[in-house]
């Protein structure tokens, strides 16, 4: 062999061990790979809540508070208070009951791991109804949903049923009702809010939440999460006297919801 080809074997040798070494390690798997990380799983928030007599301010004890279209349901204690935690950031509808007062509901932005404290006040009834045994009779729920088809079969008023809801796959009252004749919607960044064409100077109509007048959080932004049907009635001499305020100017826009009263 040439000396100078014996010279150069040793320094070739040396370029190409490393290659020759990273390949081996790569083939057999020893390679240092770093090892995925498991999937985190996103934060939840809290909500403790607080009800209070809108007009003392005391706290209303005993209270039911469910978030309509979940099966989540609390109760408030000797404070008033209430929590629900794990919940996921985004909105929620919020409905409470409770004796003596009227039905109210609220819709709550929940964030990534946030804890918010909220007071939410209820207005009490202004009359106290004497209570009524029946015995025998349908259920509240199946004697709501039957006397809807009939007011439905009058002909008075222009009426949406669950299916009608689903199948316009809206994600507030608003949406639905943007599709009812003699209904106008006006809209902004903020929302839109309904006017009945066929009433005097295009007018604001009133709420009725599960049968009671609502209270100023129900807007047609209000989500259609756990809601069962709606009644449109676009001026006063359609409405039903059922659903009539003594100071009402407008027609009615009656919701009832899955979690209605029982």
């Amino acid at each position: 062999m040439p000396l100078f080809a014996a010279r150069m074997l040793p320094a070739l040798g040396r370029q190409l061990f490393p290659a020759i070494s990273s390949t081996l390690l790569v083939t057999l798997g020893l390679a240092a790979v770093p090892a995925p990380l498991p999937a985190q799983q996103q934060p939840t928030g809290m909500l403790v809540g607080h009800l209070v007599d809108r007009q003392s301010g005391t706290a209303i004890v005993g209270a039911t508070i469910v978030i309509l279209g979940w099966s989540l349901e609390a109760g408030s204690d000797s404070a008033g208070r209430f929590t629900y935690e794990g919940l996921r950031p985004g909105s929620y509808m919020l409905q409470a009951r409770a004796v003596g007062y009227t039905v109210t509901n609220w819709v709550v932005k929940v964030g990534e791991a946030e804890e918010q404290h909220r007071t939410f006040p209820m207005a009490p009834l202004a009359v106290e109804l004497a209570p009524v045994t029946v015995e025998g009779q349908p259920s509240s729920a199946e004697r709501r949903r039957l006397e809807f088809e009939q007011r439905r079969a009058s002909g008075r008023g222009y009426f949406i049923t669950e299916g009608e809801i689903r199948h316009a796959n809206a994600t507030t009252i608003g949406q639905v009702l943007r599709t009812v004749p003699g209904v106008r919607a006006i809209c902004n960044a903020s929302g839109c809010t309904m006017r009945m064409a066929r009433s005097p100077r295009n007018c604001f109509p009133e709420y009725v939440l599960d049968g009671f007048p609502a209270t100023l959080s129900t807007t047609a932004n209000l989500p259609t999460v756990g809601v069962i049907g709606i009644e449109v009635y676009r001026s006063l001499s359609e409405t039903p006297q059922q659903f009539l305020r003594s100071d009402q100017m407008c027609g009615a826009i009656v919701i009832w919801t899955r979690s209605g009263p029982s």
